[in-house]
């Protein structure tokens, strides 16, 4: 992963993404979503992208209102410094148990 960041690796695969898809005529690229006051926002809209925000409908059955859950939501943050810590095999094991449940 570092000598991937070293060589800038996903700026020359997006430069070569957005290369390609401009030599075939496209005008209009989808990066993706992004919650504001993250990397992956920053990292976007530092390669001039414009972004457009998303609407949302919830309809909530048990819960009186939208649940925060994302990164940004500071309850998750002891949860997350531990989960960038552990083992990337228990990581594995564990996540998907743990993403059915969030929220």
């Amino acid at each position: 992963m570092d000598k991937a960041r070293d060589v800038a690796g996903n700026d020359f695969m997006y430069w070569e993404l957005t290369r390609r898809a401009s030599e075939r005529g496209l005008k209009v690229f989808d990066f993706g979503r992004s919650k504001k006051g993250t990397g992956s926002f920053d990292f976007k809209k530092n390669w001039g992208f414009e972004p457009q925000d998303l609407h949302y409908e919830y309809r909530l059955v048990k819960a009186p209102s939208v649940p925060e859950v994302n990164p940004l939501n500071p309850k998750y943050q002891l949860a997350i410094k531990a989960w960038q810590r552990m083992p990337l095999a228990l990581a594995n094991l564990i996540g998907p148990h743990i993403a059915r449940n969030l929220g």
